[in-house]
């Protein structure tokens, strides 16, 4: 069988129950696995489930062993990638940058307990769901057969936490710098500058609010706290209004936000303060790639059933390992403790505005979000 990674070679059922019943003779073994507080299986050579611990089970809300037994760890957790290839987990290009493969083919390869830190992209009652997790695997020999122990620790939470004070620490201290220095400069201002000067103390005292707001938001829709408010929008002022205010940010300065020509003027129903941020951080994204002089392009277009596209387009290319985990949380170009952009995009765009977020990229043409009501 065909992969793009990992061996896709399987073993038989048959082979998978009688490596459950060999490591189910282990003394104690199950009373260790099950008090343990994380999730915890013992993969064979394919690295098929053999044995696992109740947490797994629970987690995955199933009700028998056999119910696992045999599938790989993204298979049995529904890892949204795990079924692109018919070899199943492992074996799709995305999985080439996961750290649970990652670590069970190192653990196979070297002898040597492996630990790394996985982004996880769940499909969970049909909706996306995303996981940050740290892995572990470790040689296990029994009965002159090699197998891997396999643990996975969730630290969603702990990501959560890093991420909230980079951006207080970080993004809202040097916007707030801003506008301290700001204060210090404008008495000395010529009065006829000083309007424009307002404009950009506004406009500060805005992304220090939008940063604050926006994280709010993205908590309130991961513990599926958020309300969605409908209202009749314009698209052509809408997409004026926000690049107008977008226009003062630093990340802005030297490049230029436009507006197509072919922008379309319709009115459509869609909550306008979670749309907003979606095609804000498109921008935002648009903008940090782009270079002193470049254009980001904003566009509407109507499309065939009754749905607009919103884009957002720079001209430059996001090379293949970096496109296949834009999506993922806390998974970015620009260090440690970011990456919420692309991800809260896909949280709001498609779980509570219902449309669908995406992205295409080339050499030729450049970088285009888009999002489709």
């Amino acid at each position: 069988m065909e992969t793009k990674f990992a061996p896709a070679k399987r073993s038989s059922y048959i082979d998978v129950i009688n490596s459950n019943i060999s490591l189910d003779k282990i003394p104690y073994l199950d009373e260790i696995f099950c008090s343990l507080s994380f999730i915890f299986c013992i993969l064979n050579e394919d690295r098929q489930i053999v044995y696992t611990n109740d947490i797994l089970m629970k987690t995955l809300q199933v009700q028998s062993l056999e119910e696992v037994l045999g599938k790989r760890f993204g298979e049995a957790i529904n890892c949204r990638f795990s079924f692109e290839e018919p070899g199943g987990c492992g074996t799709s290009e995305h999985c080439r940058y996961c750290g649970a493969i990652n670590s069970m083919l190192q653990c196979q390869r070297t002898g040597v307990k492996t630990t790394s830190e996985c982004r996880i992209r769940r499909i969970v009652k049909g909706a996306e769901n995303f996981l940050d997790v740290e892995v572990t695997a470790t040689p296990f020999v029994h009965e002159n057969t090699n197998f891997t122990i396999f643990s996975l620790i969730d630290i969603t939470d702990r990501k959560r936490r890093a991420i909230i004070e980079k951006i207080f620490f970080h993004d809202i201290m040097n916007t707030a710098s801003g506008l301290k220095g700001f204060f210090e400069i404008f008495e000395s201002i010529e009065k006829e500058e000083q309007q424009d000067f307002l404009q950009m103390g506004a406009s500060l005292c805005q992304q220090i609010i939008d940063e604050i707001g926006m994280q709010r938001l993205l908590t309130q829709a991961e513990n599926q706290e958020l309300m969605v408010d409908k209202q009749l929008i314009d698209s052509e002022s809408f997409l004026h209004h926000i690049a107008s205010e977008l226009n003062f940010l630093a990340v802005a300065k030297g490049k230029n936000i436009v507006i197509a020509e072919d922008l379309i003027s319709i009115k459509f129903e869609s909550d306008p303060v979670l749309l907003k941020r979606v095609l804000t951080n498109m921008i935002k994204n648009a903008l940090e790639a782009s270079d002193e002089g470049d254009k980001v392009r904003l566009s509407a277009i109507q499309q065939p059933y009754n749905r607009i596209r919103f884009s957002v387009h720079n001209r430059k290319y996001i090379p293949r390992d970096i496109e296949v985990q834009v999506f993922m949380r806390s998974f970015s170009t620009k260090g440690a403790q970011r990456g919420l952009g692309t991800y809260s995009m896909k949280i709001l765009g498609e779980q509570y505005l219902g449309g669908e977020v995406d992205f295409t990229t080339s050499e030729k043409e450049g970088t285009t979000f888009f999002i489709t009501l």
